[in-house]
């Protein structure tokens, strides 16, 4: 792409990297209106770490681990460290939609 001409009084590279930037926060914006849009890397994955589980749900480490205890989430211990499986966490956003919504 760096040989394609441009109309504009700007740098090429800048152009791309206003765009890309421009793109990454239309993005961000649309999953901060919509919390059921999680980032698609997250969903490649199978497995999460505790710490990928507290940027969805926007809580602590300590949450995580009471809701373990509590039996709210299910885990997979490979040799001392906790894993979650990614279709047990979308389950469990799906099952905790209509309860909010019946709240509400």
């Amino acid at each position: 792409m760096e040989n394609v001409q441009m109309l504009f009084p700007i740098e090429p590279k800048e152009f791309w990297r206003r765009l890309k930037a421009i793109v990454e926060e239309a993005v961000e914006q649309k999953g901060k209106n919509d919390p059921s849009i999680i980032s698609d890397k997250r969903a490649d994955r199978p497995l999460l770490k505790a710490t990928d589980l507290c940027d969805i749900f926007k809580v602590s480490k300590p949450t995580i681990y009471d809701w373990l205890k509590q039996g709210k989430l299910k885990s997979i211990k490979i040799e001392s460290r906790r894993y979650f499986l990614w279709q047990d966490i979308e389950e469990l956003i799906k099952s905790s939609r209509p309860a909010t919504a019946a709240k509400k």
